[in-house]
């Protein structure tokens, strides 16, 4: 494996910086001193919550922090992590990624890579710090060790070519590249006297005096064990000898800040990258440059979405980048978002849902979610573009939004984080004054409610039936549930929506809550809100055991796209007629169910001549895709063609099959 430096850097890397003095030498978490003490030289407020998270504000505006990054999605955060769905949003942008597969078990893995003509990479797909990571891999016996070692962290391993060339990390905030470092794999240079182990040993010492890298120390010797060599080995006065295949600065990796010797085409790559990730407004973008030809070709390897920013603040060689100011910059110059705090409780009831009679026609597992939301993106005439699984995006002409499971991109991380930390959560109501009014003395009958609220609204609630008012009984919505949306009283709107506020305003969250009487005022009775859910579940909403059916996935796609509510949604009607093998083999109830997650109605028949014959008529995209479907139709169907007539719109209200 060749590394070298790109030419023109090698005299950057005559002179090593030395911040021995620096007063971010011994913090904890370099990061974060690094953005607090930017913060308060401009005179923000800095308010630390719990770990790694805290608040900057000003009097117009809050920005909450994970560590090194502002108000991260969950669902982008969630796919950086991904390696394999990384690749997918990258390829999605048009940006180069290295070609390569998933893999579970190790002979499919390695019958890929014997059908390779090329060194591979294998990598966890969900991993960080370059563990598990091994590059230019070219032998049998050198990707059994690395699949070892990349399973041992991962039941999913990628396997991709490996790239030959640079590593390069570019630092993007708000769409702009502000720094850009080379990393080198982890190496030792001798002076004729040493061995690697000595030498390894000093490099360490100097690495305690860098405020970014005092706590990786060199670590990782997989090249050098590939190269024959071992630790006691003598090098030559100046041989440089490199110890690790990967860059990362976590197993001794070095930094080479480099953003004035870039070419700027390269920039653009790295901006391109994060803008597969609108939900993070600071990236970390990977890239391998290869520059042995006549043409640079640039390849992104992988994104960060929580880089580290200290290595810029702090280069081994290199002109520093201030890029905790640059991040202040751009959040601060943002124009402010809705915080969620308000003196308004808005209580707007989701209207009811059209579809409640098929619900037979639904997974029953937690694909329902996924299609629920799908449904009523094609009620309003969305485009639905599937990425990989549970991972999918609704478009219209202007907007756009991106979904895990039932989960939107608007999702902050960190009320992601809050939701899940009981002990926090508590914390955060009690402060907020929306925890309890309900004492262990008190003897009430209470009843358990879901509240759903979204963008600041509540929406719908349930009733789940009697509960204890005990400490630590989790509130029950799946062994009978009732909509009581008509009767909240509205201070429970207060209540729900302070709730969620206090978890940082998630678009859509469940409030679980016990009280004697939802019709009542709070203020006239004992009630306590239990849990406040990110991710709550739909279907309990769309079909009560008892009650009116509350379209919430309807809601929650008009507040995501605020626009529909000003344009008319256009329509289609048409007479389709399907040929080939399309008669006993479950055609007509595959359309049936096809129909209800499209928001599609009609009806379908058989033909005596074995042909089948489809009037459907709904939301333009909605027809379009189903009509794309019956191209193909179910697993035993084989469709030769298929005909289509338009029609007026009739404004039927169901689909049916006719027998």
């Amino acid at each position: 494996m060749d590394i070298s430096l790109p030419e023109g850097l090698e005299e950057i890397t005559e002179r090593e910086n030395n911040y021995e003095e620096s007063p971010h030498l011994h913090s904890r978490s370099v990061g974060i001193s690094l953005i607090s003490a930017a913060a308060e030289k401009r005179g923000l407020n800095v308010n630390m919550h719990r770990g790694l998270v805290y608040e900057i504000s000003d009097e117009n505006r809050r920005v909450l922090f994970l560590q090194n990054s502002p108000e991260n999605s969950t669902v982008f955060s969630y796919c950086a992590r991904k390696k394999h769905l990384a690749k997918i949003l990258l390829a999605r942008r048009g940006v180069q990624v290295p070609a390569g597969e998933v893999f579970t078990r190790y002979d499919d893995a390695l019958q890929y890579f014997e059908q390779c003509h090329f060194p591979v990479a294998l990598k966890p797909v969900d991993g960080a710090h370059g563990t598990g990571v091994s590059a230019g891999v070219s032998t049998v016996e050198e990707f059994q060790i690395a699949w070892e070692n990349a399973s041992a962290s991962a039941s999913e391993v990628i396997v991709e070519q490996s790239i030959k060339g640079y590593d390069l990390r570019v630092i993007v905030i708000g769409g702009s590249a502000v720094a850009a470092y080379i990393r080198i794999p982890a190496n030792v240079v001798g002076d004729g006297v040493s061995t690697i182990a000595e030498l390894v040993e000093r490099k360490n010492e100097r690495r305690k005096l860098n405020p970014s890298l005092r706590i990786d120390m060199l670590k990782r010797f997989d090249l050098l064990e590939r190269q024959g060599r071992s630790l006691s080995d003598v090098p030559a006065e100046n041989e440089r000898v490199w110890l690790a295949s990967v860059a990362n600065i976590s197993v001794g990796g070095e930094v080479v800040q480099c953003i004035d010797h870039i070419n700027p085409s390269v920039l653009r790559v790295a901006e391109e990258a994060a803008r597969a990730f609108p939900g993070l407004p600071q990236v970390g973008v990977d890239l391998m440059l290869d520059d042995s030809g006549e043409r640079e070709r640039i390849w992104v390897i992988e994104v960060n979405s929580n880089p580290g920013i200290s290595d810029a603040v702090f280069p081994g060689y290199g002109r520093p980048v201030d890029v905790p100011d640059a991040l202040l910059d751009f959040v601060f110059k943002k124009q402010p978002q809705n915080t969620g705090t308000t003196d308004e409780y808005p209580l707007v009831l989701a209207e009811p849902y059209t579809y409640a009679t098929c619900e037979p026609l639904l997974s029953k597992n937690s694909d329902r979610q996924v299609e629920l939301i799908k449904q009523a993106a094609y009620a309003c005439n969305l485009t639905v573009e599937d990425l990989a699984d549970n991972l999918y995006v609704l478009s219209s002409q202007h907007n756009s939004v991106t979904f895990y499971k039932g989960l939107p991109d608007r999702t902050n991380v960190i009320s992601r984080k809050a939701s899940r930390n009981r002990r926090w959560l508590l914390e955060l109501l009690q402060q907020w004054g929306v925890f309890a009014s309900v004492h262990p003395s008190d003897r009430a009958p209470y009843i358990q409610y879901r509240l759903v609220v979204v963008n600041n609204t509540l929406v719908a609630g349930i009733s789940g039936g009697s509960h204890s008012g005990k400490k630590g009984e989790k509130c029950r919505f799946d062994r009978g549930n009732r909509d009581v949306s008509d009767e909240i009283h509205p201070g429970f709107a207060r209540i729900a929506i302070e709730a969620v506020n206090a978890i940082f305003n998630p678009f859509i969250a469940g409030i679980d809550l016990i009280a004697t009487d939802i019709r009542r005022s709070p203020d006239r009775q004992t009630w306590k809100v239990n849990d406040v859910l990110c991710h709550p579940n739909l279907s309990l909403h769309h079909f009560p055991n008892c009650g009116l059916g509350r379209d919430l996935a309807g809601k929650l796609i008009r507040a995501l796209f605020p626009e529909l509510a000003n344009q008319s949604l256009p329509n289609r009607c048409v007479f389709a007629t399907i040929e080939g093998r399309v008669q006993g083999v479950g055609f007509r109830n595959w359309l049936e169910r096809q129909a209800v997650l499209h928001a599609v109605h009609g009806w379908a028949r058989n033909t005596p001549d074995g042909k089948v014959e489809v009037f459907m008529e709904g939301r333009e995209k909605a027809v379009d895709a189903l009509l794309t479907l019956c191209e193909a139709g179910p697993p035993a169907a084989s469709v030769s063609g298929i005909s289509v007539k338009e029609y007026p719109f009739v404004g039927l209200r169901t689909f049916i099959v006719l027998r």
